[in-house]
């Protein structure tokens, strides 16, 4: 029984156009699949979400966050929006995690 060679066919890039021989069904060529190291966005807060922040990161629910900064119920929802936006997480618990790496690689800058 002779070994199953594979075959190399033409295909055009879906990103850059390039024309480039693939042995699997590829829809991009190497170049444009291999991930760029993108900057890092600077992400600022106000002072108020870096408030809310700070009491999502010890567990707290709307409902104490608006009691502890005197705000209501749904400001807290449109300040928990617009900081998962922001800070493009997900939920609270990524918010809380993303919240600690910004501490630790603060205290590691000199």
């Amino acid at each position: 029984m002779a070994a199953v060679v594979p075959i190399e066919i033409a295909r055009n890039c879906n990103r850059c156009g390039r024309n480039f021989l693939a042995t699997e069904p590829l829809r991009v060529c190497p170049e444009c699949h291999t991930p760029k190291a993108s900057p890092k966005p600077d992400i600022t807060l106000s002072f108020r979400e870096k408030q809310v922040v700070a009491l999502v990161q010890q567990g707290k629910l709307n409902k104490q966050i608006a009691f502890a900064l005197c705000l209501t119920e749904g400001t807290v929802k449109e300040y928990m929006n617009r900081i998962l936006r922001k800070t493009g997480t997900s939920n609270r618990t990524a918010l809380a995690v993303w919240a600690c790496r910004q501490e630790a690689e603060r205290a590691q800058q000199p």
